[in-house]
């Protein structure tokens, strides 16, 4: 028995373009669709990404939920800023001096020193800076303590204003600050 002859001979291997007339495609025109095949994935890869950042940036601002509340983007809050939580506020500041300085009393946080002084300007800074946490704030004494400098440096390299200068002084029950409307303003 032969074992070439054995089964029925298979046709030749042919290229599908071939098989249905066509010529066989050139090798400029593979190149190309490959470019546009590699081009067109780079360009939705990138709208993916600007569509998961969107995404996540509504999400940020998205309000916490109460019972019955509509699905739509909370209010980005506006100055004053120590109504928010966790934050105290103090009483409305008065225009000084042709209003280039504002004066305000503060709520008592501790007999006159260093710690009641920080915590004084960082109430003032609670209530016209929406991040407040971006200063680190710098006391100095200029009468013992019963009037004191405060210097809010910025912690990073914004825009902002670099410094936010306050002058605090002692009222026999709790710090009166007085500050400049164009620093606060911007912070």
């Amino acid at each position: 028995m032969d074992v070439l002859a054995s089964g029925p001979e298979r046709p030749p291997r042919v290229r599908r373009g071939l098989r249905r007339g066509r010529p066989p495609p050139r090798v400029g025109a593979l190149r190309l669709r490959r470019r546009a095949l590699t081009v067109a994935s780079v360009l939705l890869t990138a709208a993916g990404v600007v569509a998961l950042r969107a995404g996540a940036e509504r999400a940020e601002r998205r309000a916490p939920h109460a019972a019955g509340q509509t699905d739509e983007l909370a209010p980005t809050p506006t100055p004053p800023y120590d109504r928010l939580p966790g934050r105290t506020p103090i009483p409305e500041p008065a225009a000084v001096s042709r209003g280039d300085l504002l004066r305000g009393p503060l709520p008592a946080v501790g007999p006159p020193g260093q710690m009641a002084a920080r915590a004084s300007a960082e109430l003032v800074l609670g209530r016209y800076c929406r991040r407040p946490g971006r200063y680190a704030v710098a006391i100095d004494s200029v009468e013992g303590w019963q009037r004191v400098r405060a210097l809010a440096i910025r912690l990073d390299r914004s825009t902002d204003p670099p410094w936010i200068v306050l002058e605090l002084a002692w009222t026999g029950r709790s710090y009166r600050w007085t500050g400049r409307p164009v620093q606060l303003g911007t912070c």
